[in-house]
């Protein structure tokens, strides 16, 4: 053992490291055998083994001593609760849904360790039932514990808004499997129903899009039953299948489910609208003669901060819808400004230097913040749809889905998109992802200790450290994303205009939460999207390596 990468134990020391599993060859166990004395004839043992029997990493070995015929019995691993199954066979089982491993990518590790292949399809199929019946009893309790959690942020109400989301499970066919969720909206989201579907099952039969509104919907109309409590707001993406249908099939008869929308897609879409003005009038001479973008025109800078500035205004004024309205149109009055004609009445002296010059009694030029107005004619169209007092309503009170998309991809470290999973794998990751998302890696103790007779030193230490590494690695992300997001702020300030005075968007500790989910600027594509790294929550849940 590298002792490098391992502090060094001394088993005497404590009871606990007793109980561990170990690989010992099978020629350094004859060796010490060899080292020992015969119950029976008082000699040293010499003699063979044979294996009596194999079950999967299970092994009954008898070692036979030549000079008296005494048998020893070695049993590798003890059985779990129910009797009837051999313990490391279901943590390996259980283990492998942990790191995404299927049965056959279990084959390959076993082989590439010279241990001897897992038990039986059929075997190992009936070991999967058996855990996920712990494994949905945990769940429901932690999903329990969420939903007390969440009313009782919200003052005891038992009217909670909540975001849901679904997604499939195989990339580039069609999937057989989907999953659907609904999340709190807590200051710490937590996970408080999720459900599956299979498109093999004739009940669940039809697209994806029909099955995802479906399950939704199911979750909503099973609320009371499971945890007296209603949801009353939905927070989803531009898609509105999902709630149109919750409209049409109301889950609760004196309730109509108010929808709001996921704050961030509806950010995006000044980014979307805007570029596809550019796109489609680059070449387009407009009212003062000259083209629509190009130096000290509409630049790719501006595009940026525009989708940036939105953003901001909604995450600040979502509780006020007049005030959500004014700081919305703030961006384009105050870039639409003039030396003839200011437009800075619902500017912020905190960013806006005119209105800065103005209290010292100082003058200050509009053309250093002004974009050309033919220009901005072009995009008004932009602000006039996404800025009215209708369609901003829709994110008055809203969430993201930022919690979901963590979700999601804590899920596929245990259930990859690029192969074909069982219903039963599915539904323990499904699982396995609520418990760990909701608590920590240290919650699956209680399943651990419910299946098997101990956790386990190593299997406690392992959970332990998880949860430490997950929160170490939150914080380096942090730190990575900030850093991003405060450099490509500044780029496309300097893209924008070298002298403008624009918003002073400086990310901090205290909006990043939410800025982290919502910005990352892809300058080279000119597309604000959200990568694989950067769709998580503060707290990161997924990520495994």
């Amino acid at each position: 053992m590298d002792s490098s990468s391992s502090p060094s134990v001394n088993i005497d020391e404590a009871d606990d490291l007793l109980d561990i599993n170990l690989i010992i060859h099978m020629k350094s166990l004859i060796s010490l055998m060899k080292q020992t004395l015969c119950s029976e004839c008082n000699c040293l043992w010499d003699g063979s083994p044979s294996i009596k029997t194999r079950n999967g990493l299970y092994m009954h070995v008898e070692f036979v001593c030549s000079n008296c015929g005494c048998i020893t019995h070695l049993y590798s691993s003890p059985q779990v609760r129910d009797g009837r199954r051999r313990e490391i066979n279901a943590r390996l089982e259980l283990g492998a849904t942990l790191c995404g491993l299927g049965y056959h990518g279990i084959i390959k590790l076993l082989g590439a360790l010279n241990l001897p292949p897992p038990t039986q399809q059929q075997k190992y199929s009936e070991t999967q039932e058996v855990i996920l019946n712990y494994v949905e009893k945990c769940q429901e309790q932690s999903m329990i514990a969420a939903v007390e959690e969440a009313i009782a942020e919200t003052g005891g109400a038992r009217e909670l808004t909540v975001s849901g989301d679904g997604a499939w499970l195989t990339r580039g066919h069609t999937s057989v499997h989907g999953v659907s969720a609904l999340c709190s909206t807590t200051k710490r989201p937590k996970f408080l129903d999720t459900t599956w579907s299979s498109k093999k099952c004739i009940k669940c039969q039809g697209s994806s899009g029909g099955m995802e509104k479906e399950m939704i919907h199911e979750m909503f109309c099973r609320s009371l039953a499971k945890y007296n409590t209603r949801y009353v707001s939905y927070v989803g993406d531009g898609d509105a299948k999902v709630h149109k249908y919750l409209v049409d099939n109301p889950p609760y008869p004196d309730i109509d489910i108010k929808k709001l929308e996921d704050t961030n897609h509806f950010a995006k879409r000044m980014l979307n609208r805007i570029m596809k003005i550019k796109r489609e009038n680059k070449n387009k001479i407009l009212s003062d003669g000259k083209r629509f973008s190009g130096k000290g025109r509409m630049t790719d800078g501006h595009v940026i901060k525009f989708k940036i500035y939105f953003a901001k205004a909604i995450r600040e004024n979502k509780t006020d819808l007049n005030k959500l309205y004014q700081s919305s149109w703030a961006i384009f009055n105050h870039h639409y400004s003039t030396n003839e004609e200011p437009m800075h009445d619902w500017c912020d002296p905190k960013w806006c230097k005119y209105l800065q010059a103005e209290s010292l009694g100082q003058s200050f030029s509009c053309s250093k913040i002004s974009i050309p107005r033919a220009c901005l004619d072009m995009i008004k169209p932009v602000f006039e749809e996404l800025c009215s007092h209708t369609s901003l309503a829709r994110v008055v009170d809203g969430g993201t889905q930022n919690a979901n998309e963590a979700y999601h991809s804590l899920l596929w470290t245990m259930i990859p998109k690029h192969r074909y999973c069982s219903s039963k794998i599915l539904r323990t990751g499904l699982g396995l992802s609520t418990i760990i998302f909701n608590e920590g890696y240290e919650a699956l103790n209680k399943i651990f200790t419910s299946i098997f007779l101990s956790m386990g030193y190593y299997s406690t230490q392992c959970l332990r450290k998880l949860d430490v590494l997950r929160s170490s690695r939150t914080s380096k992300t942090k730190n990575k994303h900030l850093k991003r997001a405060k450099t490509t702020t500044t780029v496309a300030a300097s893209t924008a205009s070298t002298e403008s005075d624009e918003f002073p968007y400086t990310p901090n500790e205290e909006n990043y939460d939410s800025i982290v989910n919502d910005i990352t600027l892809e300058l080279n594509d000119i597309a604000l999207e959200l990568s694989d790294d950067d769709i998580t929550d503060v707290y990161e849940a997924g990520g495994d390596d």
